[in-house]
């Protein structure tokens, strides 16, 4: 097999070494579940996986999901520099839309799949599955409601903002605006609640020694998810709404 592979063509055949040629973050991906890539990397990826009873299909199928240029870009951070490239309103939110709202999307989606299949295994084993359940069902249904308001509601406020002329924009669309100010400040820190309650149930995401990887992979899912959206309730408390605050000063 070729080095020079996309990590997309490999198969649980390819070595170790083989996968992170392809794709560098994929080494970081295999070694946040735990995976020793040092002491494996001339290994297949399916000889490794039947050492720890893993199943390689699906520690491969979500390695390439989650490098970039698949997923969001889920393991990097954005930099003040980057940000502060972003200009114009419109931009922000179309930021905003396919950086964060989109991959947390995915990434809420996986876990909503991975965690009842997690629960039915392992509810018995690990005792905390059966307390987190309850908390997670409120957290997802709760992150859906607020990534329908942002895409729904807010985005398009801000768009309509953004294309308004001075002082002609609708008093309806400042009042909206105004309002979803709190509305966005309300959710966002319940959602923090409970990612610090699921957090602390879920044993803060450490794996036991000998968990499998649909609980490894569902326990950095939960990881990326947090650490994202954070960074996104951040970006949007330090970029977004005071710049859209500016421009509702600037149209009176």
């Amino acid at each position: 097999m070729k080095t020079d592979q996309s990590l997309a063509q490999l198969t649980p055949e390819a070595t170790i070494g083989q996968i992170i040629n392809a794709n560098t973050e994929a080494g970081e991906l295999l070694a946040s579940i735990g995976l020793s890539v040092s002491e494996h990397e001339s290994e297949t990826l399916r000889s490794v996986c039947q050492q720890q009873q893993w199943s390689e299909v699906e520690v491969l199928k979500w390695v390439k999901k989650h490098t970039n240029g698949t997923n969001g870009n889920t393991m990097t951070q954005p930099s003040e520099t980057s940000l502060s490239n972003i200009t114009g309103l419109s931009n922000w939110t179309e930021y905003l839309e396919r950086e964060f709202v989109k991959p947390n999307q995915s990434l809420l989606e996986e876990l909503h799949q991975s965690f009842p299949r997690v629960l039915k295994i392992h509810g018995n084993q690990y005792t905390w599955l059966k307390d987190t359940k309850w908390h997670f069902e409120q957290f997802q249904e709760n992150l859906e409601m607020y990534f329908e308001f942002e895409q729904r509601t807010f985005f398009p406020l801000v768009e309509q903002l953004s294309s308004t002329k001075k002082k002609s924009l609708n008093h309806g669309v400042v009042q909206k605006l105004n309002n979803s100010f709190g509305i966005i400040q309300r959710d966002q820190d319940r959602l923090k609640r409970q990612m610090n309650t699921i957090r602390e149930k879920d044993n803060g995401f450490n794996n036991p020694a000998n968990a499998c990887s649909t609980l490894r992979i569902q326990n950095k899912n939960f990881t990326l998810l947090f650490d994202k959206l954070e960074q996104q309730f951040q970006i949007e408390a330090d970029h977004l709404l005071p710049k859209i605050k500016k421009k509702l000063q600037a149209q009176k």
